[in-house]
């Protein structure tokens, strides 16, 4: 038997992406940082992510390109809501208003969640997608995962280390399951 829902659930039905944290830089070179719940792989080296078109990081990548997209781990839910409660035009630099850990990612210098359990640097591929729709497509110029966390062999997470957060609703989360 199944439960016919109001289409305006389906994402909830259908959400897969992992929840992640978004780090950019506007033209000043303040640092912002902001949760997405909405993510996706587009191809093997290119990110789909869906952004408000009033938020602060859109705003930052149609004055530039650049980005750096955090997997951020079940034990930081708490600071990904954070991040998701307040805009980065209101805050300024969301790190230093709320005192959070982080460090510069290797290639970019932009500041990206401490200990997240991988990150990418990435460029922006359609300016136009995003300033029209809010769909950010972006190519992945570097990857970066904690050693501990992925294995060579399989080349994916190692099991029982699959603990990105996902967002059912509100403040609930999921965590992904094991390796099948």
């Amino acid at each position: 038997m199944y439960k016919n829902l109001d289409t305006k659930l389906a994402y909830r039905v259908f959400t897969g992406g992992p929840l992640v944290c978004i780090s950019t830089k506007n033209k000043q070179g303040t640092d912002n940082i902001m949760t997405a719940a909405w993510s996706c792989p587009y191809d093997t080296d290119v990110l789909l992510l869906v952004l408000d078109l009033g938020h602060t990081t859109t705003a930052n990548l149609k004055d530039g390109s650049k980005l750096v997209v955090a997997l951020p781990s079940k034990d930081q839910k708490d600071i990904a809501l954070k991040l998701g409660s307040v805009h980065g035009s209101e805050s300024g630099d969301k790190f230093e208003h709320f005192d959070l850990p982080y460090e510069n990612s290797l290639k970019f210098g932009f500041k990206t969640l401490k200990d997240a359990n991988a990150y990418f640097e990435c460029e922006l591929t359609d300016p136009e997608l995003l300033k029209d729709k809010g769909i950010c497509l972006c190519k992945v110029l570097n990857v970066y995962v904690k050693e501990e966390l992925f294995d060579d062999e399989s080349q994916s997470f190692v099991p029982g280390c699959l603990n990105t957060l996902h967002h059912v609703s509100g403040g609930s989360f999921s965590t992904s399951g094991e390796i099948v």
